[in-house]
């Protein structure tokens, strides 16, 4: 397996103004190389949803610039798979995601059509989904079966739900506390079963816009450091200053570290995984226990 000795981003969409999306070689050289300029050693390139002709494009080119990339080869950051933030998840939290590019499993055609889309790239694949969609829990063991880390997310998912999508394989949740089911006294969801599930781990968006500090800490008390995984989700106007940019179709406002689409709502984060090491550390974390967070931690689970 590839050896990756610094920070590694499990969820990422871009930065430096380039778009994992639309990409070619030079350009995913140019994000590769800011990524290493920031101490990040390894990455995973993350698609949101997409049409599937697209998204069959998008992978293609992924991998074939992944295939021809070596430790030491001078080109940056290591991509180490492909994180699919969706399309299998919950319209209801879709968040930033568009709506228009879903899928649910209730359709084999649909999911066949999926796969041969998603096709094949090196490293390991990572998928977030809803288990609560129609044919979710057979998504889980299917993405299981192909050697998938499935995490959970976009979802509204109750605790049964969820115990059943871990026992099918998924012991993961994306960017925790958001686009999901807040927490309730006599609903748990996703929220409460993350932080109550031992076997669970999860990533977090350590900007400070995404949780709080409180919320941080929270986190950090009750998983512990070995369970805590921190994620940058940047998007492309990541690194870039205050301003409106074109991302996904839409027009993204990046002003004060926090990036917004039209409706006000969060889409993505404006920094890097290095900002997000120092930023848990600033809200009282050992600085060696935040950088294992986004180093061995995310390793560990890509299996490296």
């Amino acid at each position: 397996m590839t050896e990756v000795s610094g920070l590694v981003d499990l969820h990422i969409h871009g930065g430096f103004g380039i778009d994992v999306l639309t990409a070619e070689a030079e350009e995913l050289d140019v994000l590769s190389r800011g990524l290493a300029s920031r101490g990040v050693s390894g990455f995973v390139p993350t698609l949101v949803p997409i049409p599937l002709d697209d998204m069959r494009a998008t992978v293609a080119r992924l991998a074939a610039w992944m295939a021809v990339r070596n430790e030491g080869d001078g080109r940056g950051a290591l991509p180490l798979g492909i994180h699919f933030e969706g399309p299998f998840v919950n319209p209801a939290r879709a968040g930033a995601l568009h709506r228009e590019a879903l899928l649910d499993g209730s359709d084999e055609k649909r999911v066949a059509a999926f796969f041969d889309a998603a096709g094949s790239f090196p490293g390991r694949g990572v998928v977030t989904l809803a288990p609560e969609i129609l044919g979710g829990l057979d998504l889980v063991r299917e993405f299981v079966r192909r050697g998938f880390v499935v995490a959970l997310g976009h979802t509204e998912a109750d605790a049964r739900t969820l115990d059943r999508a871990a026992e099918g394989g998924a012991r993961h949740l994306t960017h925790f506390g958001n686009a999901m089911k807040p927490l309730h006294h006599r609903d748990v969801g996703p929220v409460g079963w993350g932080l109550a599930s031992e076997a669970v781990t999860l990533d977090v968006i350590a900007d400070l816009h995404h949780l709080s500090a409180d919320m941080l800490r929270l986190v950090w008390k009750v998983k512990g450091p070995e369970r805590v995984v921190l994620i940058s989700d940047a998007v492309p106007a990541a690194g870039l200053p205050n301003g409106r940019y074109p991302v996904w179709g839409e027009t993204l406002t990046l002003r004060d570290g926090a990036v917004r689409n039209a409706t006000g709502n969060l889409a993505g984060s404006a920094v890097m995984l290095d900002e997000c090491v120092a930023r848990l550390a600033s809200c009282g974390i050992p600085p060696e226990a935040a950088f294992r967070s986004a180093s061995a931690v995310p390793r560990r689970i890509l299996g490296l």
